[in-house]
């Protein structure tokens, strides 16, 4: 499987959640809180794909 396993988000836990609350496109927002649970709670990329897919 080719694909993104690793990113580095520049963004702050805390400016990653002011983005969340301000983003009304349901698309946008879902990426924005992929990349929230990533920073934040060390999720995997490979482990948002495999969720997502469920």
């Amino acid at each position: 499987m080719a694909g993104v396993t690793h990113i580095e988000i520049q963004e702050s836990v805390e400016e990653l959640e002011a983005l969340v609350r301000q983003q009304n496109n349901p698309r946008l927002k879902e990426r924005l809180q992929a990349l929230y649970m990533i920073k934040n709670q060390g999720i995997t990329v490979c482990a948002i794909a495999r969720s997502a897919d469920a």
